[in-house]
Parts: C-alpha cells; sequence; structure tokens
C-alpha cells in the first residue's frame, strides 16, 4: 500500500465513523442524515447546530489543531442535546467519539438551546480563554514561526546557547505534520514525563506548502535529525546547523578549509567560526575573567574537564598544554597573550604518519586517538569492521551531494554513501549482491536516481559539531524552517549579573547582510505608542 493509499483510506476510515457517531444528531436537530457524510459540509452545519461562526471551518482542516477543535464541537453538540455532565465530554474524548455514538442510538435525542450561562458556570471563563489561546498558538506555530533555543555550541560564535530565536516556516514552506493525532504546542513528549505526545496508528504522508525560497548556501537552517529514523518524521529531534552544501554540490574538506565545487566557500559577515586549537603556556596559568571578556572563552570547572564533556572551551591535557576553542578571527590576538608560547591548528590527517616532527607527541597522540579515520565518519559503515573512507573532520571527501532527478551509477566503493537514501529516506527495498551488483525493489541494477533534493549541514563550531560529516546528507523532507530573529540571549557562563543578557543579541537578525544590529529599542517605542494608543481610544471610547 502506497502513502496515498493508506492516507486516502484513513480519511475514509475518519469520514465513515464520524458520520456513524453524528448522522443521529443531525437528524434530531432537523437536518437531513445525508448532511453528515458530506466531507466540509458536515462541519460547515454542525458550526450552524452549535452556534458557532463559520469563520471556525478552517481550522477544523488543520492537522493537530482539529483535535482541538472536535473536543470543543464534542462538547457543545453534547451540550445541546442536554447531555451536560463533564463525564460525557471526558468518555467521549477517551472513546475517540464512540461513546457520543453509543449515546446516539440508546438515549432519546432532543435538541434544544445552548446554555451559556450552564456553561460559564461549568466551565467559568480561563477555560474557554485558554482553549481559544492554544487554538490561535497552535495556528500561528504550525504556519508561520515557531520558537526555539539554542541548547548545544555546536553554532558558536555564530548562533549562541542561550539564543531564543524565531524560526519561520514559510521561507521554505510550511510542512504538514505527519502525526495528526497529537497534542498541540508539544513536541515528542508530554513535559515532565516521558509519555509521548502522539499516537502512531496513522502517518499523514510528506507534504508542504510553497515556500519563499529554497534553501540557500550558507545560511542556517533548523531540521529534524536524519538518524532518529525510528520515530514520525516532525516528532524527531530538531537540529540547528548551517547549510553549507545544496544539491548538486560537490563537497571536500582540505586542511580545514571548506571546498565546494573546487573553490573556498565564502561566508558572510555574520559567519564566525571557530576551531579547537593546541596552546601551550609558559606555565602561567589563564585568567578565566580575561578568556571570558576578550575571546568570549569559557574555562569550565575541573569536574566539567573531567569527565570530557561540557559546554567549556577549555580542557588542560598538561601542566603547560590546553585544547582550547578560539573563534577564528580571535586567533592572533590569543597568540599576543603574555603566557602563551604556541597555537597551533588542531589539523586531523588521514594517516597519523603524516604529521610533521616538530609537533608535539601530546598533540599528535590526541588526534590519533580521536580525530583519525573511523567508523564515526560518515559513510564507513557502523559496524566498525573496516574504515574504507580514510577521512577526518577536517580533511573530508570529495563527496556529491544528490539532487532530484538525477542519477547515480552504484558501485561497491560508493554505496555506502547511498544506500541509507535509498532505503531509508526514499522508502525503498534494498539489497547488496556485491560485486557491484544491486536489487531495488526486486529489480537488480547498479543506477538509481534521487527521488528529493539532499543538503549538508555544518555547524560553525566546527571540532564541536554533531553534523552532516558524521552522519550524513539532509533529506529535504527533514527540513523544518529558517532562524530569521534573535528575540532574547541569555549567557548562562556569565560571572556577573550585568553579563547574563546579551543586550547586543537581544532583536537582532539571525543572519544578516552586515554588521549585526539590535532592533530592541524600536520595538520598544513601537510597542509603548501601541500601548498609549489603545489607552487613550479606550478612554475616548468611553466617554
Amino acid at each position: 500500500m502506497t502513502q496515498l493509499q493508506g492516507f486516502l483510506g484513513y480519511v475514509l476510515a475518519i469520514q465513515l465513523v464520524s458520520f456513524l457517531f453524528t448522522f443521529r444528531f443531525y437528524m434530531a436537530a432537523g437536518r437531513a442524515w445525508w448532511e453528515a457524510a458530506i466531507p466540509i459540509y458536515k462541519t460547515y452545519v454542525l458550526l450552524k447546530l452549535i452556534d458557532r461562526p463559520v469563520w471556525w471551518l478552517p481550522l477544523f482542516l488543520i492537522p493537530v489543531i482539529n483535535n482541538v477543535m472536535a473536543i470543543i464541537a464534542a462538547y457543545e453538540l453534547l451540550h445541546k442535546f442536554g447531555f451536560k455532565k463533564t463525564y460525557h465530554t471526558v468518555v467521549t474524548i477517551l472513546t475517540f467519539g464512540v461513546y457520543m455514538g453509543y449515546l446516539s442510538f440508546t438515549q432519546k435525542l432532543i435538541f434544544g438551546e445552548k446554555d451559556g450561562k450552564e456553561i460559564r458556570k461549568r466551565l467559568g471563563e480561563t477555560i474557554p480563554a485558554l482553549i481559544f489561546a492554544v487554538v490561535v498558538a497552535s495556528f500561528i506555530r504550525f504556519f508561520t514561526f515557531e520558537a526555539y533555543t539554542i541548547p548545544t555550541p555546536s553554532m558558536e560564535k555564530s548562533m549562541m546557547v542561550g539564543d531564543f530565536l524565531f524560526v519561520s516556516k514559510m521561507h521554505y514552506g510550511t510542512r504538514m505534520p505527519t502525526t495528526p493525532l497529537a497534542l498541540p504546542l508539544m513536541h515528542d513528549r508530554i513535559p515532565f514525563t516521558q509519555m509521548p505526545s502522539y499516537l502512531r496508528w496513522f502517518e499523514l504522508p510528506y507534504g508542504r506548502l510553497p515556500g519563499l525560497q529554497s534553501v540557500k548556501r550558507n545560511e542556517p537552517f533548523v531540521f529534524n535529525y536524519p538518524m532518529d529514523s525510528d520515530l514520525p518524521l516532525d516528532k524527531r529531534m530538531n537540529y540547528v546547523k548551517r547549510c553549507v552544501g545544496v544539491p548538486g554540490d560537490t563537497l571536500e574538506i582540505i586542511n580545514q578549509q571548506l571546498m565546494i565545487n573546487g573553490a573556498p566557500s565564502a561566508y558572510d559577515q555574520a559567519t564566525r567560526l571557530q576551531f579547537t586549537y593546541y596552546v601551550q603556556t609558559n606555565g602561567i596559568n589563564f585568567n578565566k575573567t580575561t578568556l571570558k571578556k576578550r575571546f568570549d572563552i569559557y574555562y569550565g570547572s575541573v569536574d566539567e574537564m573531567q569527565t570530557g564533556y561540557s559546554f567549556g572551551d577549555v580542557i588542560q591535557i598538561g601542566q603547560t598544554e590546553y585544547l582550547i576553542t578560539i573563534p577564528q578571527d580571535l586567533v592572533e590576538d590569543f597568540r599576543q597573550l603574555n603566557n602563551v608560547e604556541q597555537v597551533i591548528a588542531l589539523n586531523a590527517l588521514s594517516d597519523p604518519l603524516d604529521y610533521a616532527d616538530s609537533l608535539p607527541n601530546t598533540m599528535k597522540r590526541y588526534l590519533a586517538q580521536y580525530a583519525s579515520p573511523s567508523a564515526a565518519i560518515f559513510p564507513n559503515p557502523q559496524d566498525h569492521k573496516s574504515v574504507p573512507f580514510k577521512w577526518t573532520r577536517d580533511n573530508y571527501g570529495p563527496i556529491w551531494i544528490p539532487e532530484k532527478g538525477k542519477s547515480v551509477t552504484l558501485t561497491d566503493d560508493n554505496i555506502h554513501m547511498y544506500h541509507r537514501i535509498i532505503r531509508v529516506y526514499e522508502g525503498n527495498e534494498f539489497e547488496d549482491k556485491g560485486n557491484n551488483t544491486f536489487v531495488i525493489n526486486g529489480e537488480t541494477t547498479n543506477t538509481y536516481t534521487f527521488k528529493q533534493n539532499y543538503y549538508w549541514a555544518m555547524g560553525d563550531n566546527r571540532h564541536n559539531s554533531e553534523d552532516s560529516r558524521f552522519w550524513g546528507f539532509v533529506p529535504e523532507d527533514h527540513i523544518l524552517g529558517k532562524p530569521v530573529f534573535v528575540w532574547m540571549s541569555y549567557d548562562k557562563f556569565a560571572s556577573n549579573i550585568a553579563d547574563k543578557v546579551r543586550t547586543d543579541r537581544v532583536f537582532t537578525l539571525v543572519n544578516p547582510s552586515g554588521e549585526r544590529k539590535s532592533y530592541f529599542w524600536y520595538a520598544f517605542v513601537v510597542g509603548l505608542l501601541i500601548y498609549v494608543g489603545n489607552k487613550v481610544y479606550k478612554k475616548r471610547k468611553k466617554n
């Protein structure tokens, strides 16, 4: 069964079940039985029965939001037929409407008027207002913007831990949810629990509304983590990285320099890359305050350094030796610190024998142990039995990024790059027979034509980013939106309370074409004018 067939079957089943549960209510209200069977029109009639405006109708057509609207409609329809107890609605929800159908066949149905006083008595003013707020917020989140927080330092210093963003879904086209049976305003879990916020009884096929633009090279973008393939598409973890390669590009990294189609990748002024460096001192320790203020380098605690995992930018590996993550544009200034004797880029080579004899042994041992070619680097097999691609995070590729409609000749050498695309992302039955022979959907072939576009994602914090170098391509259907605006930025590593809010980042564009500029005071003035104007309007209206 295809996704389209499954979708049509689901829609047909929902229409049939809802008809069986409601048609007797329609007849008791003086409507024809067949009116409960016609999609969309039956919702229009239902709104008339419960005395609700027709403009509500589109809300019943939006996945996830329609779940809330169905509960509202069920409550008010039951109320008009005298089933006013709270348990009537609760049991209807818990049985997915079966109880409502049970009432229609076992109870005498008498259509009455909606008692607004009774509804307010049972629900008060707060609950309807909250429900309406949830519907409005869900609508905005679904179609326009979604709030997002930068949780990890993979995009430092371009996008920083503690940045609160608005992500535009309109730029690349709003993606339709694949799990319509879900709670609104939640991702994959109900807050403070491990319970899923959705049901997997049915999943919609991928669909996207027209967008304002396609994903452009070197723009930051938000997408669902492709390796979470055991979860529904829209419930996979959200990642934010920079799109450094678009469909059809050939990407390569040579000594930390990213090359696209044979030329060095060009970045705009807002992009701030950073790498980890081997630093040797004269024995004098670093001043943590100086590192933070001059270079925005966070010197973590001893406990953090010992665990090997933290947001800290400094790891001490010897009495006078450190590994320090430094913004690329500040490396030369860092070299001028009085206690610094040498700063060497941690450039991981494919062959440990290629490291110069002059490099410190500590540095060479670290690179050989933690940054050498391994099964962790895409597209090497994950079974750890072989490492056919002798690539590292700093010397990688070349690799071609698949483009929709383009074909590739499959070989034993390149199948590691594309087998996940064929099997997982594009849903084909796939078997590797060896000797350059492959079986796709039962047919023996050595070519494959891609069904969608793919992208390459990398973090600006190049040595502290889990990105495409480790798990591969980003499918187009995984793309969620474009980060556009930082409305708040909180620095949890700042020692002074006054420095906790990064005022220079509040109300700024995520990827400005020139220097970063805060629009906070513009927004403040506009908000103040709106507030004063509203006060004046209400006062005049009252008089």
